[in-house]
């Protein structure tokens, strides 16, 4: 197996426990109640992105388990070494959880994570909400995102959840977007789960902002899906920005010391600078001047000003 869980998640009532692999252990929560559908919250996919873990940790704490209908699975820092650690990969194995889907029942620590999570609670869910940041290296602004199938009715319910949730903006992801075919949105969409996620932050800081929009996005996915018996959120329609063209990414060419020029939420057009590039190391030399490829609007920078070639320096959305 994969790896050991010391909690019955198809049994009722409010549980806490661990999900062990090797001598490494993750928390992990279960609330369920009556029928309803079952929804699977999971942070912390990455060790340094801050704002998910918090908040479901927070929803842990607060859910009591007679108000709900339905099942409620959570789990606030999935990749439990990485967010001791505040790393992005694996401190076990060195891996990235966001690349090691399906995974294997037999693998290294973070593949046997992976196909836990897919077979253990994917395969048992309706719904799920995965919820990153841009970590150490991005920042993006606050925004939902789903993958977009071409099932005209899976889209739209996966739009539905986003709209839900209540962020200005939603991400519209491909097959391949950002390894989308070997993270953890492809094993929602093997397991048949209409699921979104969302980056939230970014800078391996907490924002507030995007804390309490995570915090107030969960209270309305609750309500929306019936498992908590509120009135449902009026859905807010986000602004839906596509990411999956390539010339969305403004990509370091060279070393040097990043210079942004234009910030989160601006709107920039295609043949304006967005970025330079310089070499203190080369005072004669001038700064390289990168333009954004597309018009559109800026959806995260990079973090760190120290660049090598093929960094991301921007992603620029095209508003759907």
């Amino acid at each position: 197996m994969s790896a050991s869980i010391d909690i019955d998640l198809d049994a009722p009532g409010r549980q806490v426990g661990l999900v062990s692999i090797d001598s490494a252990s993750v928390p992990i929560c279960s609330f369920a109640h009556g029928d309803g559908p079952t929804l699977v919250l999971t942070a912390g996919v990455h060790g340094d992105e801050y704002e998910g873990q918090v908040a479901l940790a927070e929803l842990a704490r607060e859910l009591d388990v007679n108000d709900i209908r339905g099942r409620v699975i959570i789990m606030p820092m999935v990749n439990g070494p990485a967010c001791r650690a505040g790393t992005r990969p694996t401190p076990v194995d060195g891996l990235n959880l966001n690349r090691a889907f399906p995974g294997k029942a037999d693998g290294s620590f973070t593949s046997r994570l992976a196909h836990f999570i897919e077979t253990e609670l994917y395969a048992r869910a309706d719904y799920a909400a995965d919820f990153h940041g841009g970590g150490a290296i991005l920042h993006f602004l606050p925004a939902t995102l789903f993958v977009v199938t071409g099932d005209a009715e899976g889209d739209q319910r996966r739009q539905d959840l986003a709209a839900a949730f209540g962020a200005r903006y939603c991400m519209l992801f491909g097959a391949k977007t950002m390894g989308v075919e070997v993270g953890i949105e492809s094993a929602m969409l093997r397991q048949k789960v209409i699921g979104i996620a969302g980056e939230y932050g970014g800078s391996a800081e907490i924002s507030a902002d995007a804390l309490a929009l995570c915090r107030e996005g969960l209270r309305r996915l609750l309500t929306h899906l019936g498992i908590i018996a509120t009135p449902a959120p009026e859905l807010r329609q986000p602004e839906l920005i596509d990411v999956r063209p390539d010339d969305c990414y403004v990509i370091a060419e060279s070393e040097g010391v990043f210079e942004p020029l234009v910030r989160l939420g601006d709107a920039v057009r295609s043949g304006v600078p967005v970025a330079r590039l310089h070499r203190p190391d080369r005072p004669d030399e001038l700064p390289l001047s990168l333009p954004a490829r597309c018009d559109g609007l800026v959806m995260a920078r990079r973090s760190l000003a120290k660049s090598s070639p093929g960094d991301w320096l921007f992603i620029i959305g095209r508003p759907a």
